[in-house]
């Protein structure tokens, strides 16, 4: 089971408030016609929060002033870096030293009914951190997260895992967790009051689950509704959309249906003539259908008709994907490839190539490039760990902006305040 702790803030941190200090006279209310609040919205194109090769420095990264705004000491090495929920925080999985971290960026918003209020603070290490045995999925639904920590098999140390949303980061608490039987590396999907995560039973052949189960959560804890019956052998990868979410299985694709408060499984089986077998997959929250990857083959998934169909990204060519993201709309998806172009494709016609463009001239498979997408426009930043520096790259005029660094970026995300659903 998953553990707080706190440790103290930076003083880089304090500093920095002095500098920055919260701007709590700023406001916006967007989508929300109220003529005695006029519209103010906080000037920032919001944050990049990075980390650096060979050390355990993450630093924060203001995109309009462009420029480096602070440094933190995370004291471990970083995994992996995610964005919270509703993106005001980092979130550091810190993996091999079973732990999480989390940055607050400062951008926020609150509903104050009338109007949407903006803040802007200094970013900050937070005190809250983590505990639990090698945290490794991070799943996002709505303004919840789910991590999945692994456990570990010598000796057994249980699988478990934790929801989170931005004011449980903001409080210093968990929402909730649970702890399962075993360890094995799994997944989780939250779905309010609802969690559905794997199952793995103790004479498998490997630590892949080979179920799903849905809990409910019942206070701080779970309970256990349903093993789903149908099968899920060599179970990696999940993601959610507003009423289904799908697991990665050897021989197909798990589809859970929610309708209220009530959810049921079917199994939709792998098309004829796919080699390997989906163990990724993604998508956007306004999308019902889903990308799921099988190897280097790309295929679109619909839970609704229960249909796979093959998207010829590479068109005939043998590149392998290094990374890729979907723009903040759900407009664009954009691959990048090893020979360090990248694709992009346009979501509303079929998932249609828009333009491959050379950008990288030097992939390092030890530090590889990351995508990360700015949640106000269709901007996405790339690392280019060769040159220490980002590429800007907007999707729609397809410019490209080059941002030098001082340091050698890693792992990556975008922080600030999304722009409104139309």
């Amino acid at each position: 089971m998953s553990k707080v702790f706190f440790q103290p803030a930076s003083l880089a941190t304090v500093m920095l408030l002095g500098l920055f200090g919260c701007d709590s006279s700023t406001h916006s209310n967007e989508g929300k016609a109220q003529p005695e609040h006029p519209q103010h919205k906080i000037d920032s194109q919001g944050l990049l929060v990075l980390s650096s090769s060979g050390n355990n420095l993450v630093y924060v990264y203001d995109i309009k002033h462009k420029k480096m705004l602070t440094s933190f000491d995370s004291k471990k090495p970083v995994h992996s870096i995610y964005a919270s929920p509703n993106q005001r925080y980092a979130v550091l999985l810190q993996r091999n030293d079973h732990q999480i971290s989390f940055i607050d960026g400062g951008l926020y918003q609150e509903d104050h009914a009338d109007h949407l209020h903006d803040y802007q603070q200094a970013p900050a290490l937070s005190s809250f951190v983590l505990k639990g045995i090698a945290p490794t999925h991070y799943e996002v639904h709505g303004n919840q997260a789910a991590i999945f920590f692994d456990g570990a098999a010598a000796p057994m140390q249980a699988a478990s895992v934790t929801i989170l949303t931005d004011a449980n980061i903001a409080a210093a608490k968990t929402s909730a967790s649970l702890t399962l039987p075993l360890n094995m590396h799994g997944t989780a999907e939250p779905r309010g009051s609802h969690l559905l995560t794997t199952y793995r039973p103790a004479d498998a052949a490997n630590t892949l689950p080979t179920q799903v189960e849905w809990y409910q959560q019942e206070g701080n804890s779970f309970k256990l509704k349903e093993r789903f019956s149908e099968q899920c052998p060599g179970l990696h990868g999940s993601y959610s959309v507003k009423d289904y979410s799908l697991f990665g299985c050897i021989d197909g694709v798990l589809v859970v249906q929610q309708k209220a408060d009530e959810l049921s499984a079917v199994k939709l089986a792998n098309p004829a003539g796919m080699t390997g077998r989906i163990g990724t997959l993604t998508g956007h929250k306004n999308l019902t259908q889903v990308i799921g990857f099988a190897g280097q083959d790309m295929y679109l998934i619909d839970p609704v008709s229960l249909t796979m169909q093959k998207l010829d990204w590479r068109q005939g060519g043998t590149q392998t994907r290094v990374s890729y993201a979907m723009s903040s709309d759900g407009d664009y998806f954009v691959q990048l490839d090893n020979s360090g172009a990248v694709t992009i494709q346009q979501v509303a016609t079929g998932y249609s190539i828009k333009a491959k463009l050379a950008l990288l001239n030097n992939i390092d498979s030890s530090n590889p490039p990351v995508i990360a997408v700015n949640g106000q426009n269709d901007d996405i930043f790339i690392t280019d760990p060769a040159n220490k520096q980002l590429l800007q790259l907007d999707l729609t005029s397809l410019a490209v902006s080059k941002l030098p660094l001082e340091v050698t970026p890693a792992k990556m995300t975008w922080l600030g305040i999304r722009q409104p659903a139309p």
